[in-house]
């Protein structure tokens, strides 16, 4: 018999034994005129407190799934991270994080329609998040809802308005939106979403606008707003698809600055590099892309083919 089992039974017994007691006949405390608790009420304590145990079981049961999940993923055992994840949310799927993290999984996975539900399960959990906002515009794109993911992103900047990374994943959401469209034929959706990309930094520079005196004092935990390497990144995207070459090629070389988005604003870079007729150097910036991830190499010839203004 499992833990849930056995724990079941023993409510089960403790309110059945409840129930046969013969009226209950405890006799009130003369002196003090207190009464003991009725049969009914002291039922139903019993039952509220069988409740708060059981909840309380099922909430370790899902951190004890999740941690085995953690230690499954981190082995680059996936099948059995998906597995232990999958019981976490079903033992507490009140908790965003493990929907996130199965939404994750499922992307990384090849399986966007279960990524986007589980991303919307997270998003409803937690209303008030830019992050569950941003990841369910990663799990849109994914899915091919290009306009809804665009709006998911923007949905993230209002919920956290004076936090750069919303900025940045405005800009690559709408960038990513543009190709997409573009890949099936719908230039007027993609030219709309690209040059959405192109006003980010206008929209940077409007919010730091917007502070008060006393609040850029106020300012000391973070660098104040500015057009980052992770918003220039989605601005070289958007500005090589329009077809802008020496626009693209400087946000490029300004995403370059980030060691994290070496890799990605490389590859982006050798290809401005390729329409420029710099065969040789798009082949060096892909090589040193392949070098940071492999499959960096893969994405290149598949974006070559996508087509731009």
């Amino acid at each position: 018999m499992g833990k849930k089992a056995r724990h079941k039974k023993t409510i089960s017994i403790v309110a059945k034994d409840i129930a046969q007691v013969p009226g209950n006949k405890v006799q009130p405390a003369k002196k003090s005129g207190v009464h003991p608790p009725k049969p009914a009420a002291l039922a139903a304590a019993t039952f509220a407190s069988a409740i708060v145990f059981l909840f309380a079981f099922f909430l370790a049961s899902a951190n004890s799934y999740a941690r085995q999940a953690t230690e499954y993923l981190q082995q680059g055992n996936v099948q059995q991270g998906l597995a232990a994840m999958q019981k976490a949310v079903a033992h507490n799927p009140f908790n965003a994080d493990y929907h996130t993290v199965l939404m994750r999984i499922y992307l990384g996975t090849g399986k966007p329609q279960q990524a986007l539900e589980e991303a919307r399960r997270a998003a409803a959990l937690s209303r008030y998040s830019a992050g569950c906002q941003a990841d369910l515009a990663q799990a849109l794109l994914a899915a091919g809802r290009y306009r809804e993911a665009v709006e998911s992103a923007r949905r993230a900047v209002e919920l956290a308005p004076y936090q750069i990374a919303w900025y940045e994943t405005l800009a690559t959401t709408c960038a990513a939106a543009g190709r997409g469209e573009l890949q099936a034929g719908n230039k007027d959706a993609a030219r709309q979403h690209l040059e959405e990309a192109l006003k980010v930094p206008e929209m940077i520079r409007a919010r730091v606008a917007g502070l008060g005196e006393e609040e850029r004092k106020l300012w000391v935990d973070a660098p104040m707003l500015s057009v980052t390497p992770g918003v220039h990144l989605g601005l070289g995207q958007a500005r090589y698809l329009l077809g802008d070459l020496p626009g693209a090629e400087k946000s490029l070389q300004a995403a370059l600055q980030d060691s994290q988005l070496k890799g990605e604003a490389s590859l982006w870079l050798a290809l401005v590099r390729e329409k420029q007729g710099k065969t040789e150097e798009a082949k060096k910036l892909v090589k040193e892309a392949g070098q940071i991830n492999k499959n960096l190499e893969t994405a290149y010839e598949r974006l070559k083919a996508v087509p731009n203004f």
